[in-house]
């Protein structure tokens, strides 16, 4: 019809058509032959007749919450996408035993550095150390978590281009998968550390660490997944993760105490380390109420004037101050020890005991804050651009 040669019986199409659009008919612009066509025409045609039916019935893939979308409701894909989701995961056994096996030689390793603390000077700062050790072992969590988030993610990039399920179903199920293996690998990791170190046996401040740790896990687990849900890939997603841990770390109030950290960092930052709210409740969880003996070593000695005992040359100073003189009537070589109680440690950090659940509460609200973001990430984040 349009100056090409009639094709043969035994031709093949495809052959076909690259030899009549080839050099041979190189005269004739078949582009605007198709441009200029019926069939070009009615095409144009039906593409706009199915952009009116979908804009007329509210299909358009980005409005999502339209249950026309996919063939079931929402409920029923996080139903199915978090079983499928609990049973993948719960086959990937290096991913659990590797998560397990990290968990338990990290409290092992660090119950046998810090065995069996007693009650002098040096075991109350080593007590206080050891709780802050077990908030930085989170890192590890967060770098476990991201490689098989973002292994996940490649499978819902490849399954919502068809439609088969949303991102709701998606991020539910990635989020919430993840905390029954996190409940047990935390667990084992208090049962091999708690008593190693030798930590109050208090059943109440057996059980606020317990909490304390597990809500924790939690954390780093939803925080591991919120980077990586606006990072590319795993890879970049380790490289970014320092830059929140070490700021969460470096103002937690541990590493540089409160009062000494510079005025702009300690106006936000230091309020902002989901650390700080951990560390400050296990510690004054651990230490409160409890007495501190100092051992020979640890007191600080110094000789009061002639024909007056310690207590009657120092009274007044210890009494407004923490410490205890351990031979108050002695006339030479006052012994002071720096801390009575556990409390004189924890108060000079600005920390009180009955923040404890208080903190639990704000790590909660971290956590939703993480549940929020990864979700959101997940809906606007799009892997696998073409």
């Amino acid at each position: 019809r349009n100056g090409a040669p009639k094709c043969s019986p035994t031709a093949n199409p495809a052959e076909y058509i690259l030899d009549v659009v080839g050099s041979r008919n190189a005269a004739i612009d078949w582009p605007q032959v198709w441009r200029e066509s019926p069939e070009s025409g009615a095409t144009i045609a039906e593409i706009s007749r199915i952009n009116q039916i979908k804009e007329a019935v509210g299909t358009d893939n980005s409005y999502e919450s339209d249950n026309l979308v996919y063939a079931r409701s929402h409920m029923y894909q996080i139903r199915v996408v978090t079983r499928r989701m609990f049973l993948s995961y719960w086959r990937n056994t290096n991913y659990n035993l590797a998560r397990l096996a990290m968990q338990i030689l990290s409290a092992l390793i660090v119950g046998f550095t810090f065995y069996k603390l007693n009650d002098g000077t040096a075991d109350l700062r080593n007590k206080a150390f050891v709780l802050f050790q077990s908030a930085i072992l989170s890192t590890t969590i967060i770098n476990q978590v991201q490689p098989e988030f973002s292994r996940q993610r490649q499978y819902y990039s490849r399954e919502t281009s068809t439609n088969q399920y949303g991102w709701r179903a998606f991020a539910f199920a990635v989020i919430v998968t993840e905390w029954p293996f996190s409940f047990v690998a935390n667990s084992a990791f208090f049962v091999a550390f708690y008593w190693t170190v030798g930590l109050n046996s208090i059943s109440d401040r057996v059980g606020y660490f317990y909490v304390a740790y597990v809500v924790h896990g939690v954390f780093s687990i939803t925080l591991g997944q919120a980077i990586g849900a606006f990072s590319p890939n795993d890879l970049i997603a380790a490289v970014i993760n320092p830059i929140f841990t070490s700021m969460f770390i470096m103002f937690g109030g541990v590493a540089v105490p409160y009062h000494q950290i510079p005025n702009f960092w300690r106006s936000w930052m230091y309020w902002l380390s989901p650390y700080r709210y951990f560390v400050e409740g296990t510690i004054t969880n651990e230490l409160h109420g409890s007495q501190i003996r100092c051992r020979p070593d640890e007191f600080f000695t110094f000789a009061p004037p002639s024909n007056q005992t310690c207590i009657e040359y120092a009274g007044s100073w210890i009494s407004r101050v923490a410490g205890y003189i351990s031979n108050p009537e002695s006339t030479t070589n006052c012994e002071y020890c720096e801390y009575s109680v556990g409390d004189d440690y924890y108060s000079s950090l600005g920390w009180s005991f009955g923040n404890r659940w208080r903190n639990i509460g704000i790590l909660l609200g971290f956590i939703a804050f993480n549940v929020v973001f990864t979700a959101l990430m997940i809906k606007i984040y799009k892997v696998n651009k073409r």
